[in-house]
């Protein structure tokens, strides 16, 4: 958070534009000119005066305790002498982004409580700040004067020294670079006398900027560097003499070419080694992603060194941080920022870094399976951020071995389900998940972030999340009420209808819900009872209908299982027919059949009683003879019908007849009975219409027809 903080601060500078304070009473018409609006600070006599987006022409003239006042974006031309005379009390003064093009000599004249002066963004030549235009001047401690010349030809000269030098209170300074030579000193003698000067910022650079043993000569106070983007940079060897008070350092861009950069990176790090460097930033440095790891350079450089805080933002590094060829980081280290650089893979050993940001970049992929952190000993980070990265799932041990983590920042990512664990974190204090796609919690985060609560008390951020309030999420609301965990939700969460409910009362929430599940409820319930009958008559009656053929299919699955032959009609079968008799009609088949069909007729039977194998299961015994029988031969009587077995043999010759013998009738049925229709089974009719029976006609010479018949049908 500290570099951030730092960052903000330089980059974010109040010379940029005026800030109006917090405690301003609101901003009105100002009475002595209507396009500028004023206030006051509370409880002061303080004016601030905005006139900016004005279209004025010329300055106006504002009242004398104007404590702050906002010029910019008008259409200013010059400052004429003495126009601030009587702002004796003024503090800032923003002049950007006008057409001034002229300063005077007493431009500035009574100014001499002024600590801010923005004059960025003005068509004005250095070589037009005449000597002494500073001298009034007394207190300014930050001056911006960049960006000056971009409406005018490219000035080659600086500002003079003896200008310069008047501001001997100055501590911030921004302003661009003109040509620079071998032989000439951008920042002169005149410089010398700037004792207090800690920051420079340098904008625009018409050539790359040199960095050697005398460029900072004069500027032995000087801590602070930052180049914008506009801005190319060198560094030659040597170059550190100019840094030895040098702690931060922000570089936008090195040379403008992809060779040149990987030496002058290589170069640069190796200068910052000799100097106190504790920050150091790389903003939009890189423009593309190669085979060159610029963090071996950092970790092999600087390995000794006073670096504390590493910020390499808005860079195109996808392929160059690979996990297995980067070295581990300065022992120094302590914050490492890569957000912005289009990282798919990133791990590291995090040694002694308290902070890390990889926000917004590719990582969702890579931290579903991986961590960020390489090594396995505990390390001591504190802070990580991980919004902005397409997440949808995280690793389970993603933040295993990190005991310090206080903040754990998950923000605007495609989370739904809390998959990672944090019930080791005794110190974290905040998990951010808001802007997410979670809908409520599952009972294993709720039980995680509950046991989690009796070690430490931390925050949990559920914000711009679509929670919703049904009674499937019943659980989750009821947790909210009892849980001692600090949760942010949003103002309302949305119930089963889609309508809005606010939050809280919780109470009240939980009321509503289940009002509405108890009627809902009792409907589902009915419904699936409904359902639940009405699936069981149907799967009873598909079950009843198509019995005979479930069994057969059992039975023919069966007799695969026993390896034996497959129920193929080949034409090869190991009996003619298969005699399906109840037990009182035995006599009939083992005399009469057996020798007018067998002995005389030459036919193999299969009979139960004598080729039924012993110890297999019986219905195993009368599938496998259908199936090895050319023919089934019923004899009917009404004892047939009150068999069981009997019907199974009849039912199974039946589906052998459907499914394996290509529809061709293989049942012929014996009727020693007279026996009406209505006392036969359906099924039965259906074969006598086909003419597949005959009836025992029990006389001498219709014996022999009979008979004859009976070996015709077994035959065919």
């Amino acid at each position: 958070m500290l570099i951030n903080a730092i960052v903000n601060f330089l980059f974010v500078s109040t010379c940029l534009s005026v800030k109006m304070d917090a405690d301003l009473k609101l901003s009105s018409v100002c009475i002595f000119n209507t396009q500028c609006r004023c206030s006051n600070a509370t409880g002061t006599s303080q004016l601030h005066v905005d006139c900016a987006n004005g279209k004025l022409t010329e300055i106006p003239k504002v009242p004398r305790n104007v404590y702050i006042l906002n010029l910019q974006h008008n259409c200013i031309l010059e400052i004429e002498d003495n126009v601030f005379q009587s702002l004796t009390n003024l503090y800032m003064l923003d002049l950007s982004d006008n057409k001034i093009n002229l300063l005077k000599l007493h431009s500035f004249k009574g100014l001499r409580e002024l600590k801010v002066l923005n004059l960025n963004d003005n068509p004005i030549a250095y070589e037009m700040f005449p000597n002494g235009v500073f001298i009034p001047l007394v207190s300014l401690k930050h001056l911006c004067i960049k960006s000056t010349t971009k409406k005018v030809s490219k000035s080659t000269k600086v500002i003079s020294d003896q200008a310069i030098s008047d501001l001997k209170t100055l501590e911030k300074l921004e302003l661009d670079v003109p040509i620079q030579s071998a032989t000439h000193i951008i920042f002169g003698d005149g410089y010398k006398y700037l004792k207090h000067l800690i920051s420079l910022n340098i904008g625009r650079c018409y050539y790359p900027v040199y960095i050697d043993e005398k460029t900072f000569q004069f500027l032995p106070h000087l801590t602070n560097i930052s180049f914008d983007n506009q801005c190319d940079m060198f560094i030659i060897s040597g170059g550190h003499q100019s840094l030895q008070s040098t702690r931060q350092l922000y570089v936008h861009r090195l040379v403008n070419n992809l060779v040149q950069d990987l030496l002058q990176f290589d170069s640069l790090t190796k200068e910052l080694k000799l100097t106190p460097i504790e920050t150091l930033s790389f903003e939009n440095t890189f423009s593309c992603s190669f085979e060159y790891y610029p963090w071996n350079p950092i970790s092999l450089n600087l390995n000794i060194s006073s670096l504390k805080n590493l910020r390499m933002t808005d860079n195109r590094l996808g392929e160059s941080f690979p996990p297995s060829k980067l070295y581990p980081p300065p022992p120094s280290l302590q914050e490492l920022n890569l957000s912005s650089n289009k990282l798919e893979k990133f791990a590291l050993d995090l040694e002694n870094i308290r902070n890390l940001s990889l926000q917004n970049n590719y990582l969702g992929r890579f931290l579903s399976t991986r961590s960020y952190k390489m090594s396995k000993q505990s390390s001591r980070l504190e802070f990580i951020d991980l919004s902005m990265n397409g997440i949808e799932n995280l690793t389970f041990v993603l933040f295993k071995g990190q005991p310090n983590l206080k903040y754990i920042n998950l923000n605007d990512n495609k989370l739904q389900k809390v998959t990672f664990d944090v019930s080791q974190l005794k110190s974290l204090r905040y998990l951010d998940l808001s802007s997410n796609n979670f809908t409520t919690l599952d009972e294993k985060a709720m039980a995680m972030f509950d046991g989690l609560s009796k070690i430490t008390h931390f925050t949990v951020n559920l914000q711009k999340n679509a929670l919703r309030c049904t009674c499937n999420t019943l659980p989750f609301l009821k947790w909210i009420f009892k849980t001692k965990v600090d949760l942010l939700l949003n103002e309302k969460c949305n119930l089963e209808d889609g309508t809005g409910f606010s939050f809280y009362p919780i109470n009240s929430l939980i009321q509503q819900v289940q009002n509405g599940c108890t009627s809902y409820t009792t409907l589902v319930i009915a419904l699936s009872v409904g359902l639940a009958v009405m699936l069981t008559v149907i799967v009873l009656a598909l079950v009843y209908k198509y019995r005979w053929k479930l069994r057969y299919m059992f039975y023919l699955a069966k007799r695969k299982h026993y390896n034996y032959k497959a129920s193929i009609d080949n034409g090869e079968y190991t009996y003619d027919a298969f005699i399906s008799y109840c037990d009182d009609d035995r006599a009939f088949v083992l005399q009469d059949c057996i020798a007018n069909l067998e002995t005389e007729g030459n036919a193999k039977l299969c009979v139960h009683q004598r080729d039924f194998l012993p110890g297999q299961e019986i219905t195993v015994n009368i599938t496998n003879a259908i199936h090895d029988s050319r023919k089934t031969v019923c004899i009917i009587t009404r004892k047939f019908f009150e068999s069981y077995y009997c019907m199974f043999e009849f039912n199974m010759a039946r589906m052998e007849n459907i499914y394996s013998r290509d529809g061709r009738n293989i049942i012929f049925l014996v009727f020693l009975e007279q026996i009406q229709p209505k006392e036969m089974p359906l099924m039965m009719l259906e074969l006598i219409e086909k003419q597949s029976y005959i009836e025992y006609p029990n006389d001498e010479e219709g014996n022999i027809v009979f008979w004859d018949k009976i070996q015709e049908a077994i035959h065919s």
